[in-house]
């Protein structure tokens, strides 16, 4: 469903001729084509279609990545130019992104299911991490950022 959804705003994104909206939609039809070749290596490797849930999971891996080339852009690098040009790219491809990903959760809504966890685990320090993730993973995944429900498991198991 989602792969279909993917295909069709690539379809319209191509046939949409409208001349004050080219370069937008060429960064659009790029970001599409790309998103599309990774879900073909999976379908690849994995011999068949990609749920919704796998297709979310390849749309968060790209966003990390062009997040990590935004840290880069931003002037995280050596030279400390910022690069304004690829800052625009990378955050119009994350937008793009995360416009396909299903409501991603908030920060009390995971914290509440840490509490969860950590009460039904019995986890008492930070070595109870595993369990306590463990027991999360099927509730947040993707709908929630890893890092950051492992960053908030730290924060809430005992010292």
């Amino acid at each position: 469903m989602l792969l279909e959804k993917i295909n069709a705003d690539l379809i319209a994104t191509m046939k949409d001729r409208e001349p004050s909206r080219k370069e937008a939609n060429q960064a659009k039809v790029t970001s599409l084509r790309t998103l599309l070749a990774e879900v073909k290596t999976f379908q690849v490797n994995n011999r068949r279609d990609p749920s919704d849930e796998e297709v979310s999971a390849i749309l968060q891996k790209g966003i990390k990545q062009f997040k990590e080339t935004l840290d880069k852009a931003k002037g995280q690098n050596q030279s400390g130019i910022v690069r304004e040009d690829i800052v625009a790219q990378e955050n119009a491809k994350i937008a793009l992104y995360e416009a396909y990903l299903p409501a991603q959760m908030t920060r009390p809504e995971i914290e509440a299911l840490v509490r969860e966890a950590i009460a039904q685990t019995g986890a008492s320090s930070p070595r109870d991490m595993g369990a306590v993730m463990g027991a999360i993973r099927p509730k947040t995944q993707g709908k929630a950022d890893g890092k950051l429900v492992s960053d908030i498991v730290r924060e809430l198991l005992p010292k």
